[in-house]
């Protein structure tokens, strides 16, 4: 398979902004962006090309807009449905329209234009950082690795995704990665996650785990036996988004993805490589990644800043949330603790309990702040471990 033009961008889209213009003089925060997604078309199947294609190029064109991408899916199967080959949309998106597409031997270019209104979010905690702590991402089938002696991706995987973090979000940041692995998998690890978060200072904790790296190889040719430039490798990943406060779940969802495996079974692959991640496979995966921050900034974007009590000293308490998570002097938070109750049912449930009295911030450095009672109230019963909010 012959691989897609070079001037493509590595994320394997070439963007097109030929748009970028008002339609009406009274529409100042509308603007039509036109877009163009390219993909390869696997295994002949030029449905799943297009759809690839056609919802990367939205994609692309809102990013760029400054709008959200949770709808991106749901744009394309519109799109893709409509004989009109036009859609009208509700919220972000007005209209949206597939205006062309060209078909080569083995990729398709697809070309949209979106009338795009970016909605800002309005919850107060839009501006607040949120830092993320992951470990290494086990490899849950070690054998599968075995091919191109991959193993390595379990360091790689989360090191590539913290740098895309720093690329594309304003909002959150994986601050740490923890180096070893932990099996999330099991109901009881994942329990103990706050505690990570606890020891590393970060409000948010990534499990994941790769849960496919199977590869597909065509029957080998007894004339060619080494060749294997129609391999298929899947990547699956595993991943549940944990409050380090009190370990609520926010998040579990698995992320697939296949690409074409461009490298001989006999190699041993550099995944930390350029060549590896400029790949068919690498840029799947970087695709796979993208949509993670993605998702991951969408369920953040309102939560609020959180942190625990560090020390308690008389009327003033240092605490784990600092300059970094977007606090500042003169800023007022809540304190509370949580506590677990039960119905009459048997359901249980978490109860959060706030201190009357607020408190507010007069030093903070990057990942701590110090804070007294506002108008001189009194911090009684206020411990260790007890929790900070700004909201």
């Amino acid at each position: 398979m012959t691989r897609i033009d070079n001037l493509l961008r590595p994320a394997g889209i070439k963007l097109f902004l030929t748009g970028l213009f008002l339609l009406l003089s009274w529409q100042s925060s509308a603007a039509w962006y036109e877009a163009r997604g390219q993909a390869l078309i696997q295994g002949g199947d030029k449905i799943a090309a297009k759809a690839k294609a056609t919802e990367e190029a939205i994609r692309q064109a809102m990013i760029f807009a400054g709008a959200s991408v949770q709808s991106v899916q749901m744009l394309t199967n519109g799109l893709l449905q409509e004989d009109r080959l036009q859609i009208s949309a509700s919220g972000e998106v007005n209209n949206l329209e597939l205006i062309d597409e060209k078909w080569h031997s083995d990729y398709v270019i697809v070309t949209i234009r979106a009338d795009i209104f970016p909605q800002t979010a309005t919850c107060s905690a839009a501006d607040f950082q949120k830092t993320l702590v992951t470990t290494w991402f086990p490899i849950e089938h070690r054998a599968q690795a075995q091919d191109g002696q991959i193993h390595d991706l379990s360091e790689q995987a989360p090191r590539h995704l913290q740098q895309l973090f720093k690329a594309r979000s304003e909002l959150t940041s994986l601050a740490q990665i923890v180096p070893y692995t932990v099996r999330w998998s099991r109901a009881k690890v994942l329990a103990q996650a706050p505690d990570l978060a606890r020891q590393s200072r970060s409000q948010y904790i990534l499990a994941a785990t790769i849960t496919d790296l199977s590869m597909l190889r065509p029957a080998q040719s007894s004339l060619a036996f080494w060749k294997s430039d129609d391999a298929l490798r899947q990547f699956s990943l595993d991943i549940s988004l944990v409050d380090g406060m009190n370990g609520a779940v926010l998040m579990q969802k698995n992320y697939a993805t296949e690409a074409v495996w461009e490298f001989d079974q006999f190699s041993q692959i550099d995944v930390s490589s350029y060549r590896f991640w400029q790949s068919e496979y690498g840029k799947a995966v970087n695709r796979l990644f993208t949509g993670v921050v993605e998702d991951i900034d969408d369920i953040l974007t309102c939560q609020p800043a959180t942190g625990r009590v560090l020390a308690v000293r008389g009327d003033v308490l240092q605490v784990s949330i600092g300059r970094s998570h977007g606090i500042q002097p003169g800023d007022e938070l809540t304190v509370y603790k949580t506590s677990q109750v039960r119905d009459p049912q048997g359901m249980t449930f978490l109860q959060y309990n706030l201190y009357p009295v607020k408190v507010r911030v007069t030093s903070a450095s990057v990942d701590s702040a110090t804070v007294e009672a506002v108008d001189g109230g009194i911090l009684a019963n206020i411990q260790p471990n007890d929790f900070v909010a700004r909201r």
